[in-house]
């Protein structure tokens, strides 16, 4: 028991410490740009967080997120966006289309850097039996191996380091396919938050940074289950 809330600590440490130190300049820019409605207003955390979510700030530090995150970052964007869609942020498809961006982007920018595997292995959450696995599923499947990345816990930028030489074309085909691969899970969840936003965000909207809290244990907990199974 001990040894599991150690374990935990450290990787709770690795996910919030990292999720912290990635949006905090994003945050004190947009701070700094409204310093003096944020001193006037006073705002509750909860209104500071809807304020700063329909900001230019947001725009980019979701596409920045998703952008690093198909290099070397290691917390997926819908992370982030599972709870900004429960938040009454006006601008939620806007988010959306900027975490495309920094997908594709990304996608663009991993397959033609293609980071070699002593620095892949150096990224927290990436493993050698999820590099090997990703390349039995691309010798069996070819580009269709992108299906198993959403539910697979292996992470996008393994498969895009270690996706097959390709033509531009082939290279053409292969990024839209991987888009649609990586956003599908994005508009599922995306309609299901639009179907529950009313009876949802109330809730949310009290209790934001208690969720936030809850949604960094679980993905902590995920990773760990994730890395259970590969290390």
């Amino acid at each position: 028991m001990g040894w599991f809330v150690a374990e935990f600590g450290w990787n709770l440490l690795v996910v919030a410490g990292g999720i912290a130190l990635f949006a905090l300049p994003f945050v004190v820019v947009f701070f700094l740009r409204h310093r003096r409605d944020i001193r006037d207003k006073q705002p509750h955390i909860n209104q500071f967080m809807e304020f700063f979510l329909v900001s230019r700030e947001s725009n980019a530090l979701v596409f920045c997120w998703a952008f690093a995150e198909a290099l070397v970052w290691w917390v997926i964007p819908e992370f982030l966006l599972a709870l900004i869609v429960f938040m009454k942020v006006r601008h939620k498809l806007s988010l959306l289309t900027y975490d495309l961006a920094g997908t594709l982007v990304g996608t663009v920018v991993a397959l033609t850097w293609r980071l070699p595997d002593d620095v892949l292995l150096r990224v927290p959450y990436v493993f050698p039996r999820m590099l090997t696995q990703t390349d039995e599923w691309y010798r069996t499947m070819g580009t269709l191996a992108l299906v198993n990345q959403p539910f697979s816990g292996v992470p996008y930028k393994v498969f895009l380091a270690h996706a097959p030489t390709m033509g531009l074309w082939s290279a053409l085909m292969f990024v839209g396919f991987a888009v649609v691969v990586r956003i599908s899970r994005y508009l599922i969840g995306y309609s299901v938050a639009v179907a529950l936003f009313p009876i949802v965000h109330p809730f949310v909207y009290r209790n934001y940074m208690r969720l936030l809290i809850a949604a960094v244990v679980i993905f902590t907990l995920l990773l760990m289950r994730v890395s259970a199974l590969y290390s």
